[in-house]
């Protein structure tokens, strides 16, 4: 009867029997197997397809020795269990059989809703447009322009991006109102950052680069062609840019070399100063041979002459003189004269000097005279001299005889 039937329908269908093909609603058959819909085309509501057979997934999972490429359409997943044969039947649909397994007819596989493997280079052309990963506020984008090439994290408190080269971390990541960071931690032993030509490296503060290394090492902060190894360009007139916050002008002295500046800025080490100290000549004398003293020319209280030898580069030399004079005797028509001690140095009088006026004789008189002076390397030689400046009744180149009582020399430098 079976048999009946099958030729009746392929009496009607037409079948081509030297061709070995079979033709359902035409009598041409273009293949083994050729369906023609009954109604192409057109506004018939009559169903026009091929129904395979239709079972669960248990009875997919039951199937033993089943042909390679055998078609079935699984209605329900009830039933059965993802294991065996049934390993990819999760869901209602078309399966075939691949040799092992059912397998989905057209699974609709995507990045949304299964893991995959290339099989090879793949290359996403955006023709202008960006590729986005969104979750929330959060997302991930990806776009190109025609000169730019543009990646982008961004997040409502953190933007970040981390790279891993095994247990290696590299984080870069900015908060928001707040500080933007970035950070190596794991194994990693360097974060490096530069050039690997000849180009610098610049560091920008408020839109502005304000440190720059340039390609041989050097270093500038406030110039972007530093001339040595650290070069501060503080913008300010003769100020260097350069404090050191715990080392001031209270700090205390230590051991070590001065440091000061060349004509050009650098700074260079300079000669420790010299602890100062103090040369000092001293005479003290209390007799003195007798002199005479005129109007007519200057005479030098003896004793008082004194050398002095200053080192290179000469000295300012701190002079004092104090003298006790007895006058002797009254010169002719004497008695009120006045009588002038001058400092000399090398013979050349100074604007150091006292007066005195006379009054008796028999009676003494003292000069002190104190001054600073700067002498000249070399030997110097000083003393005091003294001359009637007002002669007052007393006769014009009379001698009024003089003797040293006392006398008390000291000249001190600073080394």
């Amino acid at each position: 009867m079976k048999i009946f039937q099958l030729s009746i329908i392929f009496l009607f269908a037409g079948v081509s029997l030297a061709t070995a093909q079979t033709g359902i609603n035409t009598n041409a058959p273009a293949s083994t197997l050729d369906i023609v819909a009954k109604n192409p085309t057109g506004t018939t509501t009559n169903v026009d397809g091929l129904l395979i057979p239709r079972l669960d997934r248990q009875r997919a999972q039951s199937m033993t020795a089943v042909p390679t490429s055998t078609l079935i359409y699984v209605n329900s997943i009830a039933t059965g269990t993802l294991a065996g044969t049934a390993v990819n039947i999760d869901a209602t649909g078309y399966y075939y059989f691949n040799g092992t397994a059912w397998v989905k007819i057209d699974p609709s596989l995507n990045i949304y809703n299964t893991n995959g493997t290339l099989a090879g280079t793949r290359t996403v052309t955006t023709n202008g447009n960006s590729l986005s990963f969104v979750n929330g506020t959060s997302n991930v984008g990806i776009a190109t322009a025609t000169t730019q090439g543009i990646i982008s994290a961004t997040g409502s408190t953190r933007g970040s991006m981390t790279f891993n080269g095994g247990s290696a971390n590299l984080d870069m990541y900015v908060d928001n109102a707040n500080a933007a960071q970035i950070n190596t931690s794991g194994n990693s032993t360097k974060l490096s950052i530069g050039t690997a030509n000849a180009s610098p490296v610049a560091l920008k503060a408020n839109g502005a680069e304000r440190l720059t290394m340039i390609s041989n090492g050097n270093v500038g902060i406030g110039t972007a062609t530093p001339n040595t190894r650290l070069e501060v360009s503080s913008g300010t007139v003769n100020s260097s840019g350069v404090r050191f916050t715990n080392l001031t002008s209270a700090s205390p002295i230590a051991a070590g070399q001065s440091i000061g500046v060349d004509a050009s800025g650098n700074i260079i080490t300079v000669a420790n100063p010299t602890p100062a100290s103090i040369n000092t000549a001293t005479v003290n004398s209390t007799t003195g041979a007798d002199y005479n003293v005129n109007d007519l020319a200057a005479t030098i209280v003896t004793g008082t002459s004194q050398s002095i030898t200053i080192p290179a580069g000469g000295k300012a030399l701190f002079i004092n003189f104090m003298l006790g004079i007895d006058y002797v005797g009254f010169p002719a028509g004497g008695g009120q004269a006045t009588y002038e001690a001058r400092l000399y140095i090398d013979g050349v009088a100074t604007d150091c000097y006292l007066r005195t006026q006379e009054t008796s004789a028999g009676t003494n008189t003292q000069f002190t005279i104190n001054t600073v002076k700067f002498l000249t390397a070399g030997s110097h030689t000083l003393d005091v001299r003294m001359r009637r400046v007002v002669n007052n009744g007393t006769t014009s180149g009379a001698n009024a005889p003089c003797r040293p009582i006392s006398m008390s020399f000291n000249a001190s430098y600073i080394n």
